[in-house]
């Protein structure tokens, strides 16, 4: 869980850690439009008014946000929350949860001779907690179709920007600095990143990601939480485990049966699964061992 949240806080900074005022040169200028300008270009894929401010030729500044968001697709594909082909359609999407940010640019002071200080309001939305609900529930009833998953996954971002809400304003300061060498202005990278993790409700997100089904499964196993499994012991554990392997791999009561447990292979089979259910859990989700069998059945 602390490894996806972080994947997502890097997802949401990559569009936002682009130069802001490269080529500027200017030892003065207007604080709240800079931002607005970067923010529109940055967001929204708009740049005529940061081709003007930056002195920068406008297809550059599209072909650099281009590559970022392919940036953006790679490190989603490194999640594999889904084994699907991240290409133009999902990219596509992306563009739109990052163009329906909502901030307002309040204010800006000068901090010492050159640097400015802006503040800027940010609304967090919950697009990701409501995109991650939809994406388990495809992945749940795709019964392992990863091309409609995928098509599912396209279809759960455009609703959930449609759907999404926004929270209480969030006050973020982004810092502008002069470079006295380049005479260039730039954004502060740390604020940028603070700005960007406050677009969007990344905790709620993973909560809603990590949440329980409320399913009640007919194998007892099935219905244990990070409870049971932290409390059984080793031998119930490779039980657990052992019904988890039977459904995955479409093996009947009596395979299960003539099983040699002694066997190294089984044993290892049983200890990559520990391992497995062990990683899952120590990231904080809180679904049963049912919902984590349904997940990775609709990665399979």
């Amino acid at each position: 869980m602390k490894k996806l949240k972080r994947s997502l806080a890097l997802v949401l900074a990559v569009v936002l850690l682009m130069p802001l005022l490269a080529g500027c040169g200017r030892r003065e200028l207007d604080g709240v439009k800079a931002v607005e300008a970067y923010l529109k270009a940055q967001t929204k894929g708009e740049f005529g008014d940061y081709a003007e401010l930056t002195g920068t030729d406008e297809q550059e500044l599209k072909d650099a946000y281009e590559e970022s968001l392919d940036d953006v697709m790679s490190i989603f594909e490194e999640v594999e929350l889904f084994k699907v082909d991240f290409g133009d359609s999902v990219k596509e999407e992306v563009k739109k949860i990052l163009g329906s940010v909502k901030y307002e640019v309040i204010s800006a002071e000068k901090d010492g001779d050159d640097d400015y200080v802006v503040d800027v309001d940010v609304y967090p939305s919950d697009v990701f907690g409501l995109a991650f609900g939809k994406l388990i529930e495809a992945s749940r009833t795709a019964g392992g179709d990863t091309e409609m998953v995928g098509d599912l996954m396209i279809q759960a971002f455009s609703d959930a920007v449609a759907e999404q809400s926004y929270g209480e304003a969030v006050r973020c300061q982004i810092h502008i600095n002069y470079d006295e060498a380049s005479k260039q202005y730039s954004i502060n990278e740390t604020d940028a990143q603070d700005l960007a993790e406050n677009f969007f409700d990344l905790e709620g997100a993973l909560e809603n990601l990590f949440a329980p089904s409320g399913t009640v499964y007919d194998n007892p196993y099935f219905n244990w939480t990070v409870t049971e499994w932290n409390g059984a012991s080793e031998e119930e554990k490779a039980q657990c485990c052992l019904a988890i392997l039977q459904t995955l791999q479409g093996l009947s009561d009596e395979d299960i049966a003539g099983l040699d447990l002694n066997d190294p292979n089984v044993q290892t089979a049983i200890e990559q699964m520990k391992d497995a259910v062990d990683l899952t859990y120590s990231g904080g989700t809180q679904i049963s061992i049912g919902d984590y069998v349904e997940m990775v059945k609709g990665q399979m």
